[in-house]
C-alpha cells in the first residue's frame, strides 16, 4: 500500500500537468533541433574556404614557389646574358649581374672585396660561396686580372679568433701597476686589481709564492708567470709595534684581532719592544706566525 502522504506528494493539478507536458515537448524539440543542426552544420574553416578559396590557393602557390627558390642552390641566371672579359678586382655590381649573378650575390661579392679580399689568380673565384665548380669553369676563360699596385690593401690585423701572442716580459711585483700586470699571461684586469690590493694589505711581497694567497690564484695560473716576475724586497712597508694600536695591527692579513690585542697589551704591560723576538713570548705568536710576520714588523 502506498502511503497517503506519498500520493499527495505525487498528485498534480490540471495546470501543473499541462506545464509539465509543455516542458517535455520543448525539451524534445530542442534535442531534435540540435540533431538536425549537426547534419547541416559547416564549420568555420569550411565557410572560410568557400568564401576565400581563390585567395588561399594563390597564397599556397606563392609560398610553394618561394620554398622551391630557397631550395635551389644554383646561381641566379638572367634570361638573357653574354659573358665578357672582366677583372674581378674592379668589376662593379652591374657587371657581376650581367655575368649571371643575382643583385644580392653581386652585393655580397662587392662587400667581400671591400673587406680587403684580392683576386690574384682566376682560381681565387672559388673562394666566393656563390661560385660553384660549374660556374667557375664557365667564367675562367674570361678572367683577366690586371697587375696590382704595390700599395694594394692587405689584411693587417689578425683575425679575432687568433689567440694573442704574449711576448716575454719581466714585471717587478712590488712596483708594477695594473697596466703592467695584465701583460702577464693569464692575468686580466680583475686579477691585477687583486694582486695590487693584497700587496697594499701586506705592505709588499717578500716572496713570489705569496701570490698564491691572492683570492682565486692557483698553481695553474701562477707557475706560467713565475719566470716573468722579479721581486724587490726592499720595497715594503713595516708596522712599528711600539706605536701601532691593535686596530692597525689587525688590519694586516697575517695578524688576527686576538693576536693584535695581545701585542698591544704586552707593550703596555712591559714597555716598548727592543727586539722583535720579544713578541714570541706572547702565547698566541708561535714560530710559524713569527716567521711570516717578521718581515713586516719593526721596533723603530
Amino acid at each position: 500500500m502506498v502511503p497517503d502522504w506519498f500520493k499527495e506528494y505525487l498528485s498534480f493539478h490540471k495546470s501543473e500537468r499541462n506545464a509539465i507536458i509543455v516542458l517535455i515537448v520543448f525539451l524534445i524539440g530542442l534535442i531534435g533541433f540540435n540533431m538536425c543542426q549537426r547534419l547541416f552544420y559547416k564549420d568555420d574553416w569550411q565557410e572560410v574556404r568557400l568564401k576565400f578559396g581563390p585567395q588561399i590557393l594563390a597564397f599556397v602557390e606563392k609560398t610553394d614557389s618561394l620554398e622551391e627558390k630557397e631550395d635551389d642552390h644554383k646561381p641566379w641566371i638572367p634570361e638573357t646574358r653574354e659573358l665578357f672579359a672582366f677583372d674581378p678586382n674592379t668589376l662593379d655590381s652591374i657587371g657581376w649581374v650581367a655575368l649571371g649573378f643575382s643583385p644580392k650575390q653581386a652585393a655580397s661579392i662587392i662587400n667581400y672585396r671591400n673587406a680587403g679580399a684580392i683576386f690574384l689568380k682566376p682560381e681565387d673565384l672559388k673562394k666566393l660561396f656563390v661560385v660553384d665548380d660549374e660556374r667557375y669553369e664557365e667564367l675562367k676563360p674570361y678572367v683577366e686580372i690586371q697587375e696590382l699596385p704595390e700599395e694594394s690593401p692587405k689584411f693587417e690585423t689578425p683575425p679575432k679568433w687568433q689567440k694573442p701572442k704574449y711576448e716575454p716580459i719581466v714585471v717587478e711585483l712590488n712596483s708594477a701597476d695594473s697596466t703592467e700586470l695584465v701583460k702577464l699571461k693569464g692575468i686580466g684586469p680583475s686579477y691585477s686589481k687583486r694582486i695590487i690590493k693584497y700587496r697594499d694589505m701586506l705592505g709588499g711581497y717578500v716572496s713570489k709564492e705569496q701570490l698564491l694567497e691572492v683570492y682565486g690564484m692557483d698553481s695553474a695560473r701562477f707557475l706560467p708567470i713565475l719566470e716573468s716576475l722579479q721581486l724587490d724586497t726592499t720595497i715594503r712597508q713595516r708596522i712599528n709595534i711600539n706605536t701601532a694600536e691593535a686596530k692597525e695591527l689587525a688590519h694586516h692579513p697575517y695578524i688576527d684581532w686576538n693576536q693584535a690585542k695581545a701585542i698591544a697589551n704586552y707593550r703596555k704591560q712591559h714597555g716598548n719592544y727592543t727586539d722583535l723576538n720579544q713578541i714570541k713570548k706572547i702565547h698566541l705568536i708561535n714560530e710559524e706566525v713569527f716567521g711570516r710576520l717578521k718581515p713586516y714588523l719593526t721596533v723603530e
